[in-house]
């Protein structure tokens, strides 16, 4: 159970994987950033402040700088750039960092070492690159995106399909080989690795080059997506929830006869949450992915999850080798119910911040 603490600190909390702590049990646990990362004075965290863990490190973000911890052997980093870090994307491997003046790096998370992405110039005319810049990030451990605000998706460092004038992008999400791509009237485009039907275009392919509407969501205003490992979930704009890819850990949350672990679900699969009698139905609005786990927030801020429960995973004395695949269940914080929380997963992690 988490405690409360001062709202003004740069404080987070994590369940599962916490490479600051790992001799817990993978419970709900308080972060303060300051106080785990021993920043340089001139270097403190402050709020806002971003945040991924891998599956061996944490990065945070915080203005200029950005902070490196690795949970194999408690190496701290501390990198500074010349302009505020804006958006944040980490895979196993390496990271990518958008600053607010537009330049793109990538960062070595194991050799601490970061080099500037400058494709843009590579793939437009000089007289363009000033008007074009990068809009949004991602990545994953295969496959490393950036979308820019002439609407071209480019699969680092190629450009890979430009989307008609008319289309708005909303939102950007990879699994660890796959993409999906969120426009605003609630259209869902994938593409990449689509071996364990990741991609819900009913199909298990190898790799789908460029981005391609999944027709199974057509009619369907999609409003958030997730992709996680080797599965996506997207929610509409009625508070649904739509999931597809590998059920290896029951992540795809189904209650029902369908819920068998290690099966494929190559087309979206409308998730049924059941309620006692008298409840209200639940009007879902946001969904996260990690490895082998799902996370969603209903209307109300209650939180969620299907597949791994990641308490007991990391705990030895509770583990079990094949887990009851028992659809969502209920995600206790103990954090301020008047209080709006921001949640993130990591692979084997979910990380909640306050507003």
């Amino acid at each position: 159970m988490a405690s409360k603490t001062d709202r003004s600190s740069p404080n987070i909390w994590i369940s599962g994987f916490n490479p600051f702590n790992l001799d817990g049990s993978g419970a709900l646990t308080e972060i303060n950033l300051n106080d785990t990362l021993k920043p340089k004075p001139s270097l403190s965290v402050i709020k806002p402040c971003q945040i991924e863990i891998t599956s061996t490190h944490a990065l945070v973000a915080s203005g200029c700088n950005l902070y490196s911890h690795s949970a194999i052997t408690g190496c701290q980093n501390e990198t500074s750039f010349t302009s505020a870090i804006v958006q944040l994307s980490a895979s196993t491997w390496h990271c990518l960092v958008l600053l607010e003046n537009g330049d793109l790096f990538k960062y070595d998370i194991n050799e601490h070492r970061s080099s500037r992405l400058d494709f843009l110039t590579v793939e437009n005319a000089p007289e363009l690159t000033d008007r074009e810049r990068i809009t949004h990030i991602a990545c994953g451990d295969r496959v490393s995106v950036a979308i820019t605000s002439g609407r071209t998706v480019f699969n680092i460092p190629n450009k890979t399909f430009t989307f008609p004038r008319h289309v708005r992008i909303v939102k950007l999400a990879v699994g660890l080989e796959h993409c999906l791509l969120l426009t605003g009237n609630g259209d869902v485009y994938s593409w990449g690795g689509g071996l364990r039907g990741q991609l819900g275009n009913g199909e298990i392919t190898p790799h789908q080059e460029q981005p391609q509407l999944i027709a199974a969501l057509a009619g369907v205003k999609i409003v958030d997506i997730a992709a996680g490992g080797w599965h996506s979930g997207a929610v509409s704009a009625f508070g649904d929830l739509y999931c597809w890819g590998w059920n290896s850990k029951g992540q795809l949350g189904h209650a029902d006869g369908r819920q068998l672990k290690g099966r494929v679900f190559s087309l979206p699969q409308l998730v049924a949450f059941p309620s006692g009698d008298g409840e209200e139905e639940l009007c879902l609005e946001r969904v996260y992915c990690g490895m082998g786990h799902t996370v969603v927030v209903d209307s109300k801020g209650v939180i969620y999850f299907a597949g791994n429960d990641l308490d007991a995973r990391l705990d030895y004395t509770k583990v079990q080798r094949n887990p009851s695949l028992t659809g969502f269940r209920r995600f206790e914080t103990g954090l301020d119910g008047d209080v709006k929380l921001n949640l993130k997963c990591g692979a084997n992690s979910i990380i909640i911040t306050r507003e």
